[in-house]
């Protein structure tokens, strides 16, 4: 048997065993890839990549602002930035048809400026958003649905640490792609706004509308410390990698001291909730870590059996147009996604394809974009959908049913968003990067 040949059997088993077996991604991969070491280089090799990787691949200044982004998401979370921001958005929103459900999507996006994960986010947004919406009669498909959506907005919009692990693995600048997450972050939370605008009008039924705000009270919003808090985050964060002025590594520690800072002078963070803050902290950057040392040692595993740079010139010289081989891709993550959690998917799938789409002439950063919408589609993907599962932790009295039944539409908004605009319009994605000094 060849080196390729074991190669595409150790990729094809490592599916296999990640959807017969459901054991931790990062676990899985570290498996395959060291037995397939063994198979191929003997037993010296792979105990030496066993004995190197761990640090090797952990031990980069550019991974270190996963943990600062992770703990300012946490801060932000436990000391009622979400909550304040949910208020402002529903003051100003909440007449229009569906409008606690915009408010949601409107919150969603807020909180993604200044935390980098999904999990976190949904869980603020499901903690807050649904019983507001359960007391006004919502359609319950509608309101989980809009909650676990919203949610993935902080997989794109900065900081991300799906974008930051993309840029370590393909090599490509972590500041431009996360300023480039920006405007399809944006454009995507317009869309399910769209959406939910005109599902309410056409069925009013499913949303009635809320409140009624006199304008006094909707600018006496914008004065909460909690919107203030994010923007003062946001500015730090994105304004510095933008400028030039930080590295993103610089950035992510600026903003996790700002949002601890306003924590303090806000008189929300407490000691109990800060040991609270660093566990949670410490917990999940473990386990992205675990999934980074899995997946360097399945990398090193392909780089040995040469299949990513078999796969690239067999793709360069296929006689079918460009966008063709992009849809095949946008069709692998569908199916990926619907079983694997997005960390995982995103370290074991780039490495492997991004040579051959780069030697196609996609652009990283406008792959990396495209690559982290089709990640934040396979979120809500039954039947893993790891945010229906937060979702469903945080408000009980929702059904999976529930969470699913009004997941198609923004599936095919989403769709929507990656095809027709993001792949056909790069500028979309590429027009802010470009303006960086």
């Amino acid at each position: 048997m060849d080196a390729t040949t074991i190669g595409i059997a150790g990729f094809v088993g490592l599916i296999i065993i990640l959807l017969i077996t459901g054991i931790p991604v990062g676990i899985g991969m570290g498996v395959v890839g060291f037995l397939g070491i063994l198979v191929m280089s003997g037993s010296k090799i792979a105990l030496n990549a066993l004995y190197q990787i761990p640090y090797s691949s952990t031990a980069s200044w550019l991974l270190s602002v996963i943990p600062m982004f992770v703990l300012m998401g946490y801060v932000a979370f436990y000391c009622g930035f979400a909550r304040d921001v949910f208020g402002a958005a529903y003051k100003w929103v909440s007449r229009l048809p569906g409008g606690l459900a915009l408010t949601t999507l409107v919150a969603g996006a807020a909180f993604g400026a200044c935390c980098g994960s999904s999990v976190a986010a949904t869980a603020a947004l499901g903690k807050l958003a649904i019983p507001e919406m359960m007391r006004y009669k919502y359609n319950r498909g509608l309101a989980a649905s809009t909650a676990a959506m919203a949610g993935t907005l902080s997989a794109l919009i900065p900081p991300s640490i799906l974008l930051v692990l993309y840029g370590v693995v393909t090599e490509t600048s972590i500041g431009e792609l996360l300023i480039a997450g920006i405007l399809p972050g944006l454009l995507s939370m317009t869309c399910f706004a769209l959406l939910v605008l005109g599902r309410t009008m056409l069925r009013p039924e499913l949303a009635p509308r809320g409140e009624k705000f006199a304008w006094s009270e909707k600018f006496a919003t914008l004065k909460s410390p909690g919107v203030w808090g994010i923007i003062v985050i946001f500015a730090a964060v994105v304004g510095g990698i933008y400028s030039g002025i930080f590295s993103p590594t610089e950035a992510g520690a600026l903003g996790a001291f700002v949002s601890i800072a306003l924590g303090l002078v806000m008189r929300r963070l407490k000691w109990q909730n800060f040991k609270e803050i660093l566990y949670e902290t410490l917990k999940t950057t473990s386990y992205i870590f675990l999934i980074i040392i899995g997946a360097y040692i399945f990398v090193r595993f392909l780089a040995l059996s040469r299949l990513p740079v078999e796969l690239a010139e067999w793709v360069v010289i296929l006689p079918v147009p460009r966008i063709l081989i992009m849809i095949a891709v946008i069709i692998v993550y569908l199916i990926l996604g619907c079983f694997m959690d997005a960390i995982g998917l995103l370290l074991l799938t780039v490495p492997f394809m991004s040579p051959s789409l780069f030697a196609l002439g996609f652009i990283p950063i406008q792959l990396g974009i495209i690559v982290v919408k089709m990640l934040e589609i396979g979120l809500l993907t039954p039947p893993v959908g790891i945010q229906a599962y937060v979702l469903k932790g945080v408000a009980p009295d929702l059904t999976f049913k529930d969470i699913f039944s009004g997941f198609l539409p923004f599936f095919l908004v989403d769709l929507f968003v990656v095809i027709s605009l993001i792949v056909a319009f790069p500028q979309i994605s590429l027009f802010l990067p470009t303006m960086m000094k």
